[in-house]
């Protein structure tokens, strides 16, 4: 996530403040705080459209669109926060202006608040259903769109063509424009690559796919992703999911997709060769650098797909000495071993290295730095696989000497909550703690 981003979000938060201030001199200061509130909300909500909309040049400014997936997350957390914080704080004061419709106005942003709140706890709450949650996730920018209606037409101590109506009623259209163009007119609008379904292999609990362009196809780099959808039976819903090979002249593409849910369950089922495809992107900054200095990369399970395509590409290309880490639950789960054995056998920088967790062998910080031999200081580190491998792997390696900028990764769930499932889990260790106490102390917990 970059930080000339952040700084534009919290600027655009923060510019009502040179309208709302001179305000508070005549007007009650609880109340006009509320109603920034709302106002930030709304600038928060019109720019987290339009994030959503993955127009060119976001990833520039914002970062790759894995980190602009959580910012797409936190924003809309932050917003229902001031939302709520501006229902609960009385924004009502004196001499405002209104018009005809300003109780309708007043009811319909009770309506924007309460099913904004519903819809952003479903979208944190990770346990729903995909399916649902993306069905219910394209109503946000209805509520959006009443809550904007509610802004246009209720009492405020300034008019909608005053430079501050002014400014809130942007981004509003902003949030309004980018909603129409993602629900109504980007479906209807060309996107995207079209490609026809070349061959279709089923491995384990895998199911590969490769892809052969109608027209010139997509341009990508090792290590990134597209969005992927199948014409008919039930597949033309776009998904995000790795390019597995490395780029070709050809433009011809691979995908290796983990039946890990509802869709990739039908992905696998359903997939046949000679379908037509759309590909649209690619996405993501998950690449090699250059230089000659050691690399380590860790692929966990299905993570092994970006490395893949580096291990391919680095056929083309000099580096340092490159360890991967194929890191897997049982000796059946490991599909492509050969594949990248024999790119090992070609190129002498690389060094395969399968560690299986059933025959007792875990990756940990202090074997990767005895097998770099010192060299840990000066290696990049690219992981892709489950969150708490990662955060383990990191913060051990720092420790060791490690800088942090060098330990590369991408957010793998595209869908994360906020912690909420940890809270109820240390609500729960915390209560059952306290009952243990006194039922050892000898007082009886209902006491």
């Amino acid at each position: 996530m970059r930080y000339f981003g952040l700084i534009l979000i919290a600027a655009a938060c923060l510019v009502p403040v040179v309208w709302y201030v001179p305000l508070a001199t005549s007007r009650d200061p609880i109340a006009l705080f509320s109603q920034y509130l709302g106002s930030a909300a709304l600038v928060l909500m019109g720019l987290n459209q339009f994030i959503a909309t993955r127009m060119p040049g976001l990833e520039t400014v914002f970062g790759p669109l894995d980190r602009i997936y959580v910012l797409h997350k936190w924003l809309g957390v932050i917003a229902m926060v001031a939302i709520g914080l501006h229902d609960i704080i009385d924004a009502e004061m004196n001499g405002l202006r209104g018009g005809p419709l300003a109780g309708i106005a007043e009811d319909i942003g009770e309506i924007s608040l309460y099913g904004l709140l519903i819809l952003v706890l479903a979208s944190v709450i990770t346990f729903i259903p995909y399916h649902l949650w993306k069905w219910s996730h394209r109503l946000i920018g209805i509520f959006f769109a009443l809550g904007a209606f509610h802004f246009f037409f209720i009492e405020k101590p300034f008019s909608n063509a005053e430079p501050l109506g002014l400014y809130i009623s942007a981004f509003c259209l902003l949030g309004l424009v980018s909603y129409a163009w993602m629900s109504v007119l980007r479906p209807m609008a060309p996107r995207g690559h079209g490609y026809t379904v070349a061959s279709v292999k089923h491995l384990g609990g895998l199911t590969e796919v490769e892809l052969t362009p109608r027209g010139r196809g997509l341009k990508h780099k090792p290590g990134q992703f597209a969005f992927l959808s199948v014409s008919g039976s039930g597949l033309s819903e776009e998904h995000p999911f790795t390019l597995s090979g490395a780029p070709r002249q050809d433009r011809v593409l691979r995908f290796s997709i983990k039946d890990l849910g509802d869709y990739t369950r039908r992905f696998r089922d359903r997939i046949e060769q000679g379908m037509d495809a759309t590909v649209s992107g690619p996405f993501g900054h998950f690449s090699m650098p250059s230089g000659r200095e050691p690399q380590v990369w860790v692929g966990a399970g299905i993570g092994i797909t970006p490395f893949l395509a580096f291990a391919e590409h680095l056929k083309q290309r000099e580096t340092g000495q490159v360890k991967l880490y194929y890191c897997v639950r049982e000796r059946d789960d490991i599909p492509y071993a050969v594949e990248l054995e024999k790119i090992a056998e070609a190129v002498s920088s690389l060094e395969v290295i399968i560690v299986n967790s059933a025959e007792g062998v875990r990756l940990t910080p202090e074997r990767i730095a005895a097998d770099l031999g010192g060299e840990l200081a000066r290696a990049h580190v690219f992981f892709c696989g489950p969150v708490a491998m990662r955060k383990a792997l990191k913060s051990g390696l720092v420790l060791k000497g490690m800088r942090a900028s060098r330990f590369h990764f991408e957010e793998f769930e595209m869908r994360t909550g906020i912690g909420l499932r940890r809270f109820a889990a240390w609500l729960w260790d915390r209560g059952t703690y306290a009952i243990e106490k006194r039922r050892a102390s000898g007082a009886h917990p209902a006491e």
